[in-house]
């Protein structure tokens, strides 16, 4: 349930929604298996896994929500080697040349044979909205993936007003700041830089702290940050990105371990549904937190219309 990458929107309008009226608005949209002929199915599931039939949890004023996709695997290479037998097929039948239009076709009708008895692979886009603090947070390894989550709740809902961070200042150069000695006083560096260079777009990785006059020097010669490691004592590692995205987030021991005494108070199913309740309030709260200040210092602006 701990987050491992953050697509991070402000909702730039209320969110008005109860837990019971999101609930009936997800349900137009809910999972159903991929169709014979589909090469990809999207839909909402239960958050809590199987067995579970809600679509949303609810805790402190949050909702979890969790987006099911479904893909066909369908390998290029045997698409490409079965076309190649079909053209040949009937360049020697008819003797002629087949091209691009009559391919595609081929290619299309290959593909319609091949799709129901192609194996799927699923995966789960797990989202919550923080309608205390206006936030909406997806956890995608992708921009597309996120991007398909916000997609699929805003075909459930008619619309959302969701803002993805954006300063009013560029973030490269805030962060270049950072690492030239102006790092906010909650923040260390983990020793992660990933830097580009304005002029021919080439990026430069360095890991280890002991390269941080290296890094210096490099922001000296007009690089800018892309990729900064941050730490929160007590909280949380993660990599910055200068879109204002949290990546490879990985929260720190001291947290996991505020709600250990949880796990010996009960047993079960309940047990494990009040560790959930517990791990999400304090996920959602340490987030809250840092994505106000991560607002403050790269001056973005919510004023709403």
């Amino acid at each position: 349930m701990w987050f491992k990458n953050c697509f991070i929107y402000y909702l730039s309008s209320e969110f008005e929604h109860s837990q019971d009226s999101l609930e009936e608005s997800l349900e137009n949209q809910s999972f159903k298996e991929i169709g014979r002929q589909e090469t990809d199915a999207y839909g909402w599931v239960s958050p809590l896994g199987r067995g579970h039939e809600n679509l949303v949890y609810s805790a402190n004023g949050a909702f979890l929500l969790s987006m099911r996709k479904e893909q066909k695997v369908i390998p290029a290479s045997m698409v490409k080697e079965a076309l190649e037998e079909r053209v040949a097929q009937i360049e020697e039948a008819e003797g002629r040349k087949v091209y691009g239009k009559e391919k595609a076709t081929l290619k299309d009708d290959i593909l319609s044979l091949l799709k129901p008895k192609a194996l799927t692979k699923s995966s789960h886009i797990y989202g919550y909205i923080d309608t205390r603090h206006e936030l909406l947070v997806v956890n995608a390894g992708s921009a597309s993936a996120a991007d398909a989550f916000i997609e699929l709740l805003i075909d459930s809902l008619g619309s959302l007003g969701a803002v993805r961070l954006m300063g009013e200042e560029s973030p490269g150069a805030i962060m270049n700041q950072w690492v030239l000695g102006d790092l906010p006083s909650d923040l260390e560096l983990t020793g992660q830089f990933d830097l580009q260079d304005p002029k021919d777009d080439r990026v430069i990785k360095i890991k280890g702290e002991s390269d941080l006059e290296l890094v210096k020097e490099l922001l000296d010669d007009g690089f800018w940050v892309q990729k900064l490691g941050i730490r929160r004592e007590e909280e949380f590692s993660a990599v910055l990105t200068s879109d204002l995205l949290l990546k490879s987030l990985k929260f720190e021991d001291e947290l996991l371990k505020e709600n250990d005494d949880i796990d010996s108070q009960a047993t079960g199913p309940d047990g494990k549904l009040a560790r959930l309740d517990a791990d999400f309030v304090l996920m959602t709260q340490t987030m809250a937190q840092f994505i106000k200040e991560l607002m403050q210092h790269f001056k973005v602006n919510t004023d709403k219309e």
